[in-house]
């Protein structure tokens, strides 16, 4: 995706689905990625990573110009979305920008609301180290997953027959039960790091 892509996603009572087709390699997935990216940043993979690997993902995302190694220096993704809640229609603008200085990614994260006269300004109720918090409880990460489907992902997921994982680990997200299996495992690994007695009578102690 190189200059600016724009891309109507508006639904209506009449067409609440919209399909995006195109041949292998057009660009779908990273579409509907760059959603989830611009969104939940680093925390938008399924997998953990560290700080790192994510610089090197969004390195390598980053678009090269044709024909050469060169990348662009910046990049960046805006989803502009409306959200009822109790009567009220919001509209909200979010931005996540990545710099590249010199092998070095600085990501920048900006939140801005519709005001009674048609312009967006920056979120000034809450503050800045709080607004991926904000996101993150206006769209929960599990139901931003159950919005997005891609028909490969859903291709595969069939045809390996663990469909019931799939929906189950979107509900655990949705509700907040993947942190507390992830708390469960990071207990049992601190348990062991920092024991010296036997395994046996560790994990005994974990179970209890």
């Amino acid at each position: 995706y190189r200059g600016r892509n724009e891309f109507d996603l508006k639904t209506t009572q009449e067409k609440p689905i919209i399909l995006c087709g195109g041949t292998n390699g057009a660009g779908k997935t990273t579409l509907f990625e760059s959603i989830m990216l611009c969104l939940y940043g680093k925390e938008s993979f399924d997998t953990k990573m560290t700080q790192k690997d994510y610089h090197q993902v969004i390195q390598r995302s980053i678009h090269r110009f044709l024909g050469t190694k060169k990348s662009a220096d910046e990049a960046s993704i805006i989803v502009q979305f409306q959200y009822a809640h109790e009567g009220k229609i919001f509209e909200y603008q979010v931005m996540r920008m990545w710099q590249n200085n010199d092998g070095k990614i600085d990501e920048k994260l900006s939140i801005k609301e519709k005001t009674s006269d048609e312009n967006f300004t920056e979120l000034g109720s809450i503050e800045e180290s709080q607004w991926q918090s904000f996101i993150n409880e206006l769209i929960p990460r599990g139901i931003a997953k159950l919005f997005f489907f891609d028909g490969e992902k859903i291709q595969s997921i069939a045809e390996e027959g663990n469909e019931d994982i799939q929906i189950k680990s979107s509900f655990d997200a949705l509700l907040g039960l993947d942190l507390v299996e992830q708390l469960n495992n990071d207990l049992r690994i601190n348990k062991l790091r920092n024991s010296e007695g036997d395994n046996k009578q560790i994990l005994e102690e974990i179970e209890k």
